[in-house]
């Protein structure tokens, strides 16, 4: 962390490079999402830039050991402080190393998921249930007089 940064406003781009839009920091951090816009704009000013991604990129390249990663655009538009909370939650628990994507925000998609996973469940127990009728049945065929 640069010397001129206070660790507030070096918490603020970290999160802000991480993709998480002033509401989401705000939630994070527990402070007003006005308070979030100044501490970026004072550490824009202190780093020479004029945007977050070019914040995160200068805090990460000239002053962190570790990188502070891009990631995917952030769904845009209005943010429940709620729901925020608990999808921080959520996303603590997962490891560092996970390889698989972020889970999809919002009900829909999640319900979406959800019912794909359910479909799949009953058509595995359709197939187990036809296949314990039907192999009986075969081995009663082929299988010689005596044993019967």
């Amino acid at each position: 962390m640069p010397d001129s940064l206070t660790t507030r406003e070096s918490e603020c781009v970290h999160l802000a490079g991480q993709g998480l839009e002033d509401k989401e920091i705000a939630a994070r951090l527990g402070i007003s999402p006005r308070t979030v816009g100044n501490h970026l704009h004072h550490a824009y000013a202190k780093l020479g830039v004029s945007d977050r991604k070019l914040a995160a990129r200068r805090l990460s390249s000239a002053y962190s050991e570790a990188s502070i990663l891009m990631s995917e655009p952030v769904e845009t538009g209005s943010v429940d402080p709620a729901s925020v909370e608990q999808s921080i939650d959520d996303s603590a628990d997962v490891p560092a190393s996970w390889l698989l994507p972020p889970p999809p925000r919002g009900i829909g998609p999640r319900l979406g998921i959800m019912t794909a996973a359910a479909v799949v469940a009953l058509l595995l127990a359709i197939g187990i249930v036809t296949a314990g009728m039907v192999v009986p049945s075969l081995f009663d065929r082929i299988a010689p007089e005596w044993t019967r």
